[in-house]
C-alpha cells in the first residue's frame, strides 16, 4: 500500500489560517454551511476552483466521468468542457429535472452528456461503465461506505480511480457543519481497506476542501519488475 499524504504540520498550518479567516479566497463573505454538491452555487464553486480540480484529474479527452452527486451541474459542465464525456448522476428528482432542462437548452445530446436519477446510498453506475468517477458529497453521508464503495468499483474500469472533494475538517469561513467532515487522514485509512492501493491527497488546490484520489494499480506479474 503506498501513501502519498502530504505531512500533516503542513495541513495544520492551513487549518489554522482557515480557523481565522472570515472571507473565503475570492475576498467574498462567508457563507452559511452549503454541502458541496448542492443545487445552489456556492461561492467558492468558481473558475479558479474548477480549473485547479481539473489540472488534478489531467486530460480527459476521451474519457468517461461519472459526476457521483451532480447537484447543479457545476462540476458535470465543466468536464464537459474539459473533453469529458459525463455520466450525471444525483438522488434529487428536482436536480435531474434542472440537469435535463439545461441539457436540452443547449442542445447537448446522449453521446456527451447521460443523467441518471439515483436511490439514496446506491452509486448507480453500471459494471465497467466509466473510466473514474468524481465524488462530492461529505464522505460522512456517504451511508454504507463498504458497500458504496463496493459497487463504485465494479462500476470503473481498470485501474478503479476516484477523486474525492471534500471539506477539511477543521473550521473554515464555509462549508457544512464540523459533524459531517472527516479528516483526509480517516477517509484514507478507510477506504485503502475497502481494495485501493493507492490513496493520496492534495489540499492547498480548492479554497476549504481537500481532494483525496484513490485507484487499484494493476498487479505486477511476477518478475516482471
Amino acid at each position: 500500500m503506498r501513501h502519498q499524504l502530504f505531512p500533516f504540520l503542513a495541513c495544520g498550518l492551513l487549518l489554522a489560517g482557515c480557523k481565522s479567516s472570515t472571507t473565503n479566497t475570492n475576498n467574498q463573505p462567508a457563507s452559511a454551511p452549503v454541502e458541496a454538491g448542492a443545487s445552489a452555487v456556492a461561492p467558492w464553486d468558481n473558475q479558479q476552483a474548477l480549473d485547479s480540480l481539473l489540472s488534478v484529474l489531467g486530460p480527459l479527452q476521451g474519457k468517461t466521468v461519472a459526476d457521483m452527486f451532480a447537484g447543479n451541474g457545476f462540476y458535470a459542465w465543466g468536464l464537459l468542457k474539459a473533453g469529458a464525456r459525463v455520466l450525471a448522476l444525483d438522488d434529487n428528482p428536482s436536480n435531474i429535472a434542472a440537469l435535463e432542462a439545461r441539457k436540452k437548452s443547449e442542445g447537448i445530446g446522449d453521446d456527451k452528456l447521460l443523467i441518471r436519477q439515483t436511490t439514496p446510498g446506491v452509486p448507480g453506475l453500471l459494471a465497467d461503465e466509466v473510466d473514474m468517477a468524481l465524488i462530492t458529497r461529505e464522505y460522512a453521508k456517504l451511508g454504507d461506505r463498504p458497500a458504496w464503495f463496493g459497487q463504485l468499483m465494479a462500476g470503473i474500469r481498470s485501474p478503479h480511480l476516484f477523486y474525492l472533494v471534500n471539506f477539511l475538517p477543521g473550521q473554515t469561513a464555509a462549508g457544512p457543519p464540523l459533524s459531517e467532515r472527516m479528516g483526509y487522514n480517516t477517509v484514507s485509512n478507510e477506504v485503502s481497506g475497502f481494495g485501493f492501493q493507492d490513496v493520496g491527497i492534495y489540499y492547498k488546490k480548492m479554497p476549504y476542501r481537500y481532494i483525496l484520489f484513490g485507484s487499484v494499480p494493476p498487479e505486477t506479474p511476477p518478475g516482471a519488475e
